[in-house]
């Protein structure tokens, strides 16, 4: 039996993240999730075709909270779209995390917030936090909680111009970008 917790989990936190950068509307959310990830997710190992059964089921197990979700797909993504009725469940029954209401917070309000401030809010939440300078492209510090509490979530942050931006991966998605911790 596929234990289809993770994926309901992810999905879930993807859309209360985006409630509280931009707060709740009551409109369908469309996640596109590559096959490799929703393997990980689920801890099954198909191909495309098989996949699409294996969401029909996962679709069945949520809908009494999520409502009828979607399934599209293009190439080896597939699109869900959760509907209204899904994204008002999670805004009145599931609670934002503390952590990620400072994080956005600061983010979103202190124009010269710096890799000290960042730090703090998350040290505020863990003693077990861990910084690393990374040198790429697109990113300058990778920051997560050693011990998963309060999330498991690699927070890669770039700081341009006195601006902070971030991208949150799953560890396994993280991993599979090609990145190195």
């Amino acid at each position: 039996m596929i234990n289809y917790d993770s994926l309901k989990k992810n999905l879930i936190d993807v859309i209360k993240e985006s409630q509280i950068k931009i707060g709740y509307t009551p409109n369908p959310v469309g996640l596109s999730y590559p096959v490799a990830s929703l393997n990980g997710f689920l801890g099954t190992n198909c191909n495309v075709s098989e996949m699409k059964e294996i969401l029909l089921g996962f679709c069945e197990s949520v809908r009494n909270e999520l409502g009828d979700i979607q399934i599209s797909l293009s190439e080896n993504n597939y699109f869900l779209t959760i509907p209204p009725e899904g994204v008002k469940y999670i805004h009145e029954h599931v609670e934002g995390s503390p952590f990620l209401k400072d994080f956005i917070h600061l983010l979103t309000t202190e124009h010269n917030a710096g890799i000290e401030k960042i730090l703090e809010v998350f040290r505020k939440y863990s003693d077990n936090v861990i910084c690393k300078e990374i040198h790429d492209e697109e990113f300058s510090y990778l920051i997560y909680f050693a011990d998963g509490i309060p999330d498991d979530y690699r927070y890669c942050i770039d700081i341009d111009f006195g601006h902070a931006t971030y991208h949150r991966f799953t560890p396994a998605d993280y991993e599979a970008l090609g990145f190195a911790e």
